[in-house]
């Protein structure tokens, strides 16, 4: 099958004038391009929304975690399967409350933080250490996807 020059090219009978394409089908592909656009739109702004209220869960579960990590007492698994209190053992409530009080203050800052300020700093550590900012995304990339297949 060959092809024409004028494949494509409609010609008005009517005025003599010539155009690419129909208006009618420009027509539709700005309706549905505008349709598209403000539904980009709805989604970025849900997402936006649900995206505001991320730091407050994100603390609320850390405090949660630091105290129940706080309450427990640390115990460990015996040979035959029972749980052995461990509470001469400081080192392992040393840790435990480390690990709590690090959750903790890791809260508070969320809480705390300007989401504003720290997008400003990402995007500002990206365009001066692109490679660096790379790196960094993919070993995170790695080890979440890596935490989610377990």
């Amino acid at each position: 099958m060959e092809r024409t020059e004028s494949e494509g090219f409609n010609q008005s009978a009517s005025s003599g004038e010539s155009s690419f394409g129909s208006e009618s089908s420009r027509n539709t592909s700005d309706e549905t391009s505008g349709g598209i656009t403000d539904r980009i739109k709805s989604v970025g702004s849900s997402v936006k929304d649900k995206a505001a209220g991320l730091p407050g869960l994100l603390a609320d579960g850390l405090e949660a975690g630091a105290k129940a990590l706080k309450q427990r007492q640390p115990s460990t698994v015996g040979a035959d399967g029972s749980s052995v209190a461990v509470s001469n053992d400081s080192s392992v409530s040393a840790v435990t409350d480390t690990l709590a009080s690090g959750m903790q203050s890791s809260a508070d800052w969320l809480r705390d933080a300007d989401i504003e300020k720290l997008k400003a700093g990402v995007e500002n550590q990206v365009k001066e250490h692109p490679a660096r900012s790379l790196l960094i995304a993919l070993g995170a990339g790695y080890l979440i996807g890596k935490a989610l297949r377990r």
